[in-house]
């Protein structure tokens, strides 16, 4: 998919990152480090210039060959960087992907994360044309659960080993969103 592509919400612009947002991203990881590393293994203090470099290019290059979606989230008004939603994990044989996403500290409980999922959601289903979408949280993280079920996303189940955090397995909350959830 092409790398100039946009979504808008009243609130939000959505697109692929772009080299010039480096700075933003890294600024907003450092400032979450504390929120978010408890459930983003990636997420900690020794996240450099070098690290929001390479994940830039390989967000972008994952849209271009159409591996995973990773769209940046910016406030529509001030063009302010809020966080990231993704469609990760295609999986073809059953048309389906992982929905994954986090908003810096500042800009939580402002319904930011449920107004970007629902864009996301609705590219893959009619865009992508895929049929379920998985959201996969720590049984800890009530945030993400709150977030997956302001988007009306059904919980399925609590799966034993389906996360896998600092070379540990651990048990994660399973919720899913097929087409018609977007429209009850």
């Amino acid at each position: 998919m092409k790398l100039d592509f946009e979504i808008s919400t009243p609130r939000l612009i959505l697109r692929p990152f772009k080299n010039a947002d480096l700075n933003d991203f890294l600024a907003a990881v450092h400032d979450s480090v504390n929120e978010l590393s408890p459930w983003l293994e990636w997420c900690d203090n020794s996240f450099d210039q070098h690290d929001a470099h390479e994940w830039i290019s390989a967000s972008r290059l994952s849209w271009q060959t159409d591996f995973s979606y990773e769209f940046a989230i910016f406030n529509r008004f001030d063009d302010a960087f809020i966080g990231t939603v993704s469609l990760s994990a295609i999986i073809p044989m059953t048309n389906s992907a992982n929905l994954g996403y986090w908003i810096k500290t500042g800009c939580h409980r402002q319904g930011f994360a449920t107004e970007a999922n629902i864009a996301a959601v609705q590219f893959a289903f009619q865009m992508l044309g895929l049929t379920r979408l998985e959201i996969i949280t720590h049984i800890d993280n009530y945030a993400s659960q709150k977030t997956a079920k302001a988007c009306n996303a059904k919980f399925e189940c609590e799966a034993r080993n389906r996360i896998y955090y600092h070379n540990k397995p651990l048990d994660g909350l399973v919720y899913s969103l097929v087409p018609s959830d977007l429209f009850t």
